[in-house]
């Protein structure tokens, strides 16, 4: 699975991933973006609310759960921290607010909730760690 991203100008790129285009990448005012789309964190927020909630209806359709409705909220706890006081995603709380069809067991929930940890990868990932290499390359001008 891969994804590229194309710098635009300030803190502005264009992402895109398998036939997707046009996938923008911003920071906020804030952050000395122009708050044109959401920032990486916020993708990154984004995928796991996703991730959590795909593998959590997976499971409850696997079991024949029919749902009415999931809400899926995520919010991602931002502080400075270290020697260098550098702002760090320190925490992801993540909740999952499931209505049921009419007449449906909820005995089922309990058990999708629990496979999460062995079927959403990025669940796995931030809490198991991965490696994240970065490599440079510096392309002399034309």
């Amino acid at each position: 699975m891969k994804v590229s991203l194309t710098y635009s100008e300030n803190m502005h790129f264009t992402a895109t991933a398998r036939h997707f285009e046009k996938i923008h990448v911003d920071e906020s005012d804030a952050f000395h973006g122009d708050d044109l789309a959401p920032s990486p964190i916020e993708y990154v927020l984004i995928g796991t609310g996703a991730c959590i909630g795909s593998t959590f209806v997976y499971c409850l359709k696997k079991n024949k759960v029919a749902i009415e409705k999931l809400d899926v909220n995520v919010e991602g706890i931002l502080k400075h921290s270290g020697q260098k006081n550098s702002l760090k995603l320190n925490k992801i709380n993540v909740g999952l607010v499931i209505t049921l069809k009419k007449g449906e067991s909820s005995d089922k929930i309990d058990l999708c909730q629990k496979m999460l940890p062995d079927y959403c990868p990025i669940f796995n990932a931030f809490n198991t760690g991965i490696p994240l290499n970065i490599n440079i390359s510096n392309l002399k001008p034309k």
